[in-house]
């Protein structure tokens, strides 16, 4: 049986009265292999979660990212708002679509009877990892076949440092998820020269408006494809309005949120309020290119409250990235070269964060060794083969695969504007997968065919 995804049927197709049954047969047969296939996937990504989950039931501990989401979701839940922990005043730092979402699951649990515990937060992290491998199975099989997509998707299934961010109360997975559905919903068909339905655009806009407000980092990635479809569609007016259709879906979310956010700061303000801190950690003149909570971005806030903070820092922090920019541009390669150091130099970190970025060290040292060297191997051995193949995702006459490349180039690309850190690659993990396995299936497949031809 062949491993491509049936073609649609045509309406118009001729078919003999007598032998109807088998076609139908068929056609009905073909969904079930997928089903079978995501069924197998979602049972193997969901066990290592769930065991990593049952290991790692633990609240968050210390002043950091997950304990302030649990918190936020807290309120969020108890019908309080998006506020400041103890001051009730008007929040907007972090983006609110992960604490939203663990929110709804602390109001359903209030409903239900299985209460708020960090248990169901982080299952539900795993979940949304096991709906991301469906979805790279779904993507690597829309762009070439089934077992490629079972390939891509049984790779990151078992990924080290994908299960172990679910042991997290963190957006990664959530936003992931997300955004993978997106790059599904714009891959599906082949891209033609007439352009894609707007149904479709608009979906895809959606999911990434749902992206954008979990982390910001997509809100421009409608002009991506701009790109793309000024180059590959007959009209540049469809290129156009295609892109428009676009981020009219991501607007359905962001533009609310951000007026929420204008009013209820007095002033201009986006989805959030922590690019300011952003760029100056990442930017100013004394920047590692790591993350780095001192220096002058965090200076001269005495005695304010936490909302004219919010605001002042956002402000000044964006003014004092792009003074020193301007003042020091020499600097400015080889502290790139740092940011992309700290962002890919290794993929253990997820350990770090179970732990609660070292307020909670509950993993025994040999084991934290192991499972740390188990991570590390396997992404620097994907991340050669997904180099080793992205030439030919550059070159394929199948446009959806290079711009497949370049959504991973994308969403790497994006913290070398602020500053590196190995959490945020997490997202390019599923694509690079993606590639790694079409390198692995094609080099094989080339194997093959040379030993079938040499044979007498």
């Amino acid at each position: 049986m062949s491993t491509e995804l049936p073609a649609p049927a045509r309406a118009d197709a001729a078919a003999p009265a007598a032998p109807r049954a088998a076609p139908r047969a068929r056609a009905f047969a073909v969904p079930r292999i997928d089903l079978l296939l995501m069924l197998a996937l979602f049972v193997m990504a969901m066990v290592p979660r769930a065991a990593w989950v049952a290991y790692n039931d633990r609240p968050p501990k210390g002043l950091n990212d997950p304990a302030e989401y649990v918190y936020l979701a807290d309120v969020l839940a108890d019908g309080g708002g998006y506020v400041w922990p103890n001051s009730g005043q008007k929040f907007a730092y972090y983006p609110v679509g992960f604490p939203a979402t663990v929110a709804g699951l602390k109001k359903a649990g209030d409903i239900f009877g299985w209460g708020r515990s960090t248990f169901s937060i982080k299952m539900m992290n795993g979940i949304f990892g096991a709906i991301t491998v469906l979805l790279v199975y779904l993507l690597a099989a829309r762009l070439f076949d089934r077992r490629m997509g079972f390939g891509a998707g049984a790779l990151l299934s078992i990924f080290p440092s994908q299960v172990y961010y679910t042991g997290t109360v963190l957006s990664e997975p959530l936003f992931t998820m997300l955004f993978i559905g997106a790059l599904l919903a714009l891959c599906w068909d082949p891209w033609d020269h007439e352009g894609i339905r707007w149904p479709r655009l608009f979906a895809a806009g959606l999911l990434l408006s749902a992206a954008t407000m979990t982390r910001a980092i997509t809100l421009v990635f409608p002009l991506l494809l701009l790109v793309f479809w000024l180059f590959w569609l007959r009209s540049k007016k469809r290129a156009l309005v295609q892109t428009l259709v676009v981020f009219a879906g991501v607007a359905v979310l962001t533009v609310p949120w951000s007026v929420r956010n204008t009013l209820a700061f007095h002033t201009l303000t986006g989805t959030s309020t922590n690019l300011g801190d952003d760029l100056c950690i990442g930017n100013f003149n004394g920047a590692t290119g790591a993350f780095l909570l001192r220096g002058k971005c965090f200076e001269g806030y005495q005695g304010l409250s936490p909302q004219q903070v919010e605001i002042r820092r956002n402000r000044d922090g964006v003014r004092i990235a792009i003074e020193d920019v301007l003042r020091h541009p020499l600097r400015m390669p080889a502290l790139e070269a740092k940011k992309a150091y700290w962002l890919l130099y290794k993929d253990d970190d997820g350990l770090f964060a179970a732990e609660s970025y070292g307020n909670d060290r509950f993993i025994p040292q040999f084991r934290r060794d192991v499972l740390a060297f188990a991570a590390n191997a396997i992404y620097y051995a994907t991340g050669l083969l997904a180099i080793a193949g992205a030439a030919a995702f550059a070159l394929s006459k199948d446009l959806r695969r290079a711009f497949l490349l370049a959504a991973l180039l994308y969403v790497l690309a994006i913290p070398l504007v602020f500053f590196g850190d190995p959490r945020f690659h997490f997202p390019a993990i599923p694509i690079v997968v993606i590639i790694a396995a079409a390198t692995v299936v094609g080099v094989w497949d080339r194997q093959h065919r040379s030993l079938l031809e040499i044979q007498p």
